[in-house]
């Protein structure tokens, strides 16, 4: 990440569990695969709303339907001991058919995945994964989450 990021992430669950996309990030120096929350950052002109529908296209090839806000992940990203960049992602519900993923529209999504929320700690591992996996832990009602990230 260089500067700071604001983003809209849609949260897709099913009975089976929460979708997911690859991702490759440089996490510790090296390049990594991830697993996150499909969504993205917020160009100019765009609404949050209209970002994350336009992410779920590109990532996930899925018209979705956004529901409720769900909680606000705020972090900073720090190296060498100085803060380097802030980010704000807001999560929200979002509706669509997971049988019809198609992540071949992308070619930085690497895959996708329905992962059973019991299972999401040992999946998302990236540093700034840990606000989502605060605010699962809080039975969902926290409605703001801190990350720091450091490098």
């Amino acid at each position: 990440m260089i500067g700071d990021f604001l983003g809209a992430f849609g949260l897709l669950e099913t009975e089976r569990g929460i979708l997911l996309v690859g991702n490759r990030r440089v996490i510790g120096g090296a390049p990594t695969l991830v697993w996150d929350l499909p969504g993205g950052g917020v160009e100019p002109g765009e609404t949050l709303e209209e970002a994350l529908l336009r992410e779920m296209r590109e990532e996930t090839g899925l018209l979705v339907t956004v529901g409720e806000f769900l909680f606000v992940a705020e972090g900073e990203r720090v190296r060498g001991g100085r803060r380097e960049a802030v980010w704000r992602s807001f999560f929200f519900a979002v509706q669509g058919d997971v049988s019809a993923v198609d992540t071949s529209g992308d070619p930085e999504i690497e895959g996708h995945r329905v992962v059973p929320p019991v299972r999401l700690a040992e999946v998302l591992a990236a540093p700034y994964h840990q606000g989502f996996l605060a605010w699962l832990a809080s039975g969902r009602n926290r409605r703001h989450v801190f990350d720091v990230w450091m490098d």
